[in-house]
């Protein structure tokens, strides 16, 4: 009967890892399809194929990780609800990014060579408190 018993937790203990290894293969090869995918010239495509497997990433960390499969409907419409949020505040960002008329460096901005901060010359390096012998 002992023996009977070490195979039965011998077999629950493979069902018990099997899935979380499963889903880790299935990340690690979306780490390689990443990675794999920056050495891919495809131009502005390679933002959109990164997003979409960084997508697939989070899905599976929270439906299988975070137990959203078994999870009651108020937990999933909290997940859905936070996801939502979050992909609301990042299409505001990139609107606002996108209706810029300027590519994000100082020097592309218009008239910035009239309305610098910075003083054209250096200032003298004098101490403001005394000279020193």
């Amino acid at each position: 009967m002992s023996a009977r018993r070490n195979s039965e937790d011998h077999v629950s203990a493979l069902r018990l890892w099997l899935k979380p290894s499963i889903i880790w293969l299935a990340l690690l090869l979306l780490l390689g399809l990443t990675v794999g995918s920056a050495y891919v010239p495809l131009g502005a495509f390679n933002g959109v194929i990164n997003y979409s497997i960084a997508a697939a990433k989070a899905a599976l960390v929270l439906v299988f990780f975070m137990h959203l499969d078994r999870s009651r409907a108020l937990l999933r419409l909290t997940a859905f609800t936070g996801l939502f949020w979050l992909s609301f505040m990042f299409s505001l960002a990139f609107g606002d990014y996108l209706t810029r008329s300027w590519n994000g460096s100082p020097t592309a901005l218009h008239g910035a060579a009239e309305q610098s901060a910075y003083p054209q010359t250096r200032l003298p390096l004098d101490p403001r408190f005394g000279r020193r012998d």
